[in-house]
């Protein structure tokens, strides 16, 4: 009967716990990247391969697929893999809740979200309902930076609106993400030996220091957060440190003050360097850009009637995380994260309530379904 929706929440369960099964910590995707393809393959939809492994470091591969359908097509993304421990995941379902069996993670980051695809997916061709041109977008080593969003191909897309699948709570829609900046620091002094002759010596530590108590870290305003990490002086303690580096993470929803605090970050440094005769080099590299989509935008209020027809609402939210919508939006598309029901991600006490599963598979038919 055309447009009955009918839950199979046993096919459900049973799909997400063979996903889960499958492994796929990051750059080890391949076997559950093939699973994938091969299921949306069965489903009869036009699956294309974008190698994008090798730049990733991946022995997988992004999957593209296409169900044609009328209307404007729409996109929904997730990504293979899986933060460790994830080799060996077995889920087990207690009083409504999918859990590992807490010796590993359970995978619902984002496995969750691929499941609600594919089971919307064959629900809506087992009942011969109609439907929007659906785009799938599944992609490696996002874990480990959003290397597989941001190598992978965006010349076949043509939706407008794409839905990332990798949120945790159900209702929040993530539609602002920072700015973000990698800022490495590498310091030089002059080695010498901290015993006989420390007069001689310039500290690439102390200036290191020096320089890493004047830099903010934390929410240092209301538009930036700032992480340093990684301080390394590699050597014997009985000599005065030739070589010093450190990291700063910054990340800024607004790109002047950005670039105010990233001038500050190597005003500290040469302040440092000057003060002790070290020298120093930056490097900055840019990890993403500011991903906003205002509140008016199509795609929010498509999320809005969704979540309302089935007696919910939405909250919009914004996050110092990245995701693959920083690339997806970076490459023309409106798109946002949303939340999907997966809780204390990134650890053995991840779980997803089956309840929460059923619903993000009933929105991602419904928008599937226009």
């Amino acid at each position: 009967m055309e447009g009955v929706f009918l839950m199979n929440t046993m096919r459900l369960i049973d799909r997400f716990s063979r996903y889960v099964a499958c492994d796929s910590e990051s750059g080890r995707e391949l076997g559950f990247c093939e699973m994938i393809e091969g299921e949306l393959r069965a489903l009869g939809l036009t699956v294309i391969r974008d190698e994008v492994g090798e730049q990733c470091g991946s022995d997988g591969f992004n999957i593209y697929a296409f169900l044609p359908g009328r209307g404007e097509p729409i996109l929904f993304s997730a990504h293979f893999d899986t933060v460790s421990p994830g080799i060996g995941v077995e889920a087990v379902v207690v009083d409504g809740v999918i859990r590992s069996k807490g010796d590993t993670i359970l995978g619902a980051d984002d496995k969750a979200g691929i499941a609600a695809v594919l089971e919307s997916i064959q629900m809506i061709l087992e009942e011969g309902s109609d439907h929007r041109p659906v785009e799938v977008f599944f992609t490696v080593c996002e874990e480990t930076g959003l290397w597989g969003s941001k190598y992978a191909d965006y010349t076949r897309m043509q939706s407008k609106q794409a839905i990332v699948l990798d949120n945790s709570i159900l209702g929040d829609v993530i539609n602002q993400a920072p700015a973000m900046l990698e800022i490495s620091v590498e310091i030089t002094g002059r080695s010498a030996h901290a015993a006989l002759s420390p007069q001689t010596g310039i500290s690439a530590v102390k200036a290191a220091a020096a320089a890493i108590v004047n830099i903010p870290c934390g929410n240092v305003d209301d538009q930036t957060v700032m992480n340093v990490a990684n301080l390394l002086a590699p050597g014997k303690s009985n000599i005065v440190a030739e070589k010093a580096r450190f990291d700063v993470d910054l990340r800024s929803f607004d790109e002047a003050v950005l670039q105010k605090h990233a001038a500050g970050v190597e005003q500290a440094v040469k302040e440092a360097c000057e003060a002790l005769g070290a020298s120093y080099t930056i490097d900055s590299k840019r990890k993403s850009d500011i991903v906003y989509v205002p509140p008016e935008n199509p795609v929010i209020g498509l999320l809005e009637k969704t979540f309302s027809d089935l007696g919910m609402e939405i909250r919009l939210k914004r996050t110092y995380g990245g995701s693959d919508a920083t690339w997806l939006f970076k490459n023309g598309l409106d798109a946002v994260n949303i939340g999907i029901g997966m809780m204390d991600v990134h650890s053995t006490n991840e779980h997803i309530a089956v309840a929460d599963l059923e619903t993000i598979t009933r929105v991602v038919y419904t928008m599937m379904r226009g």
